[in-house]
């Protein structure tokens, strides 16, 4: 079955039906939208990905952000904008970036937006994407490292504290916490602790990052079950292979 693409727009202008036609033609099936929620909310059966169309009026349609971004959450929904630095930026004040799986910048260059289109609705890129990983670590530097390796397979989230991490979790979902062993005030193991003891929380399984290199620091929270235990000078490809192993893991077992 083809897949369906929801295109939201504020008019139908020559190179938003440009796009849709392109769609058509790479055998996408197109449903257009407004920007209205009684639009929207009408529409959004069965879709595979959002595509935002931003125009010079988009700071009009604070409302409809709000409602795609709870579309995000609670239906899994992918989105991809069509903009330009100042529409990304101020998409970003509502949907978070873990939820955007690209950003194309106009003047538009079709045949590549129609590769990231395929990209963002194959399946494979699908499940993936729909996998979030939260990294809760106090090196701004270490953890804006990580999302950059993650943010193309993962939809990712950042808290630098475990207060922080547990207010993200409050109203987002993760399917896996990178929890940082050695932070200050509260370290990974309390962190852990605060987080089984959260009902929204209490069953997302944990992976410690440390730099520490051995294993005898972790004895102490085998009780509460870690997933993992993996040193923060892991590299890019061990790391992706090590959550891919996971995830394929708790999909088999």
């Amino acid at each position: 079955m083809n897949k369906k693409i929801l295109l939201v727009r504020k008019d139908e202008t020559f190179l938003v039906n440009a796009i849709k036609n392109a769609l058509i033609t790479n055998r996408f099936q197109v449903v257009d939208s407004s920007y209205s929620i009684g639009d929207l909310s009408t529409k959004k059966q069965g879709v595979d990905l959002i595509i935002l169309y931003t125009d010079q009026d988009f700071e009009e349609y604070m409302e409809a952000l709000v409602y795609i971004k709870d579309m995000c959450i609670e239906e899994n929904m992918i989105i991809l904008v069509i903009g330009d630095k100042d529409a990304f930026e101020l998409v970003h004040q509502y949907i978070p970036k873990e939820d955007i799986a690209f950003e194309v910048t106009r003047p538009l260059d079709m045949a590549n937006l129609m590769d990231k289109v395929a990209t963002a609705t194959d399946d494979e890129f699908e499940i993936k994407r729909r996998k979030c990983i939260l990294i809760v670590d106090d090196d701004p530097t270490f953890i804006q490292m990580v999302r950059e390796w993650l943010k193309d397979t993962y939809r990712v989230g950042m808290a630098n504290s475990g207060t922080q991490a547990i207010a993200w979790l409050a109203t987002n979902k993760a399917d896996l916490i990178l929890l940082d062993y050695d932070m200050p005030v509260l370290d990974g193991p309390k962190v852990m602790e605060m987080l089984r003891s959260e009902s929204f929380s209490q069953s997302t399984p944990v992976m410690f990052l440390t730099g520490k290199n051995d294993r005898d620091s972790v004895t102490n929270v085998i009780s509460l079950k870690p997933a993992d235990y993996l040193l923060k000078s892991i590299s890019r490809d061990k790391l992706l292979g090590t959550l891919d192993k996971f995830f394929k893991q708790k999909v088999n077992g």
